[in-house]
């Protein structure tokens, strides 16, 4: 079960505000969502060699670099809610408390 600090906190990441009732009816989908998660945990899905249909193969490209225009990089970095020159900025998570 999520808790309403905990819905508290991912609203805050998120960016959104919400209202009394927006919490409660949340809570009551992300209850239900994660009882779903959980009787899918309890399935078996393991599949001995003939319960395979076809061979399992990894599909890989190489990675290849692609031009991008200053027009381009301008209009992300304007998007950005923070920027610093020409990074986003964002806020430090890592070993700081989020404040709620």
């Amino acid at each position: 079960m999520i808790t309403t600090a905990e819905l508290e906190h991912l609203a805050v990441l998120s960016r959104i505000k919400l209202t009394e009732e927006d919490k409660k009816s949340l809570i009551k989908e992300f209850d239900s969502i994660l009882g779903y998660i959980d009787q899918l945990k309890k399935v078996d899905v393991s599949l001995n060699a003939e319960g395979r249909i076809g061979a399992v193969k990894n599909v890989m490209r190489p990675d290849e670099v692609q031009s991008t225009s200053k027009e381009d990089i301008e209009r992300l970095l304007n998007e950005a809610p923070d920027r610093e020159g020409d990074f986003i900025a964002v806020k430090k998570i890592l070993g700081a408390d989020p404040g709620l």
